[in-house]
């Protein structure tokens, strides 16, 4: 699978950290959060042009991918919420509240 991400300079933008300390659905406070949910934000919008998307949601909606980067456009919280998978834990916890903070800063930029 060959995506736009591939030949992208920083391919490390569709494997964003978790935002620190963020509450449930909060948007980003934190210079570290707000740059890190604009990263997010710009590896989307490439997502959005690339020619093998719906390919690469597929692939990021498989059970070792779910939890992990952005596929297809998509953070992994948001393809958690997708899955409507019923296991929780922290690493799942943590990217709903990652992929809720990317989509608030989104509404506010």
């Amino acid at each position: 699978m060959i995506g736009l991400c591939s030949s992208h300079p920083n391919p490390d933008m569709w494997f964003p950290e978790e935002l620190p300390n963020q509450r449930k659905g909060g948007r980003p406070s934190t210079q570290k959060q707000r740059h890190m949910a604009m990263k997010a934000t710009l590896a989307i919008a490439i997502c959005q042009e690339c020619p093998i998307q719906a390919r690469c949601l597929e692939e990021g909606m498989r059970k070792e991918n779910l939890e992990h980067g952005i596929w297809g456009g998509m953070l992994a919280g948001d393809r958690i919420i997708l899955s409507r998978t019923s296991r929780t834990g922290t690493v799942r916890e943590q990217a709903i509240k990652f992929a809720q903070g990317v989509r608030a800063w989104q509404t506010i930029s």
